[in-house]
């Protein structure tokens, strides 16, 4: 490999490296946000556990829900024999 050769790569290298830097930046930026919401609600009698697994149910369909409970419930009924 050239000089040359290795000198463009690496433009190109850093042309995609340092987008996805700023990127990572943002989302710890968005994650102290989050703790800080989670900190407040914490604050106000708010459980952050309960929290975190509403806004999780909250991104999935209420038949995948359904579904989860159900094999749970059963895998519950099969232990407690």
């Amino acid at each position: 490999m050239t000089e040359e050769t290795y000198r463009i790569t690496a433009d190109e290298l850093r042309q995609i490296v340092e987008p996805i830097e700023l990127i990572q930046a943002e989302i710890a930026d968005r994650q102290a946000l989050i703790k800080e919401r989670l900190a407040s609600a914490k604050s106000r009698g708010y459980e952050p556990k309960i929290i975190r697994k509403c806004l999780a149910l909250r991104q999935r369909s209420k038949a995948e829900i359904a579904e989860e409970d159900a094999v749970t419930q059963m895998y519950m009924e099969a232990l407690s024999q």
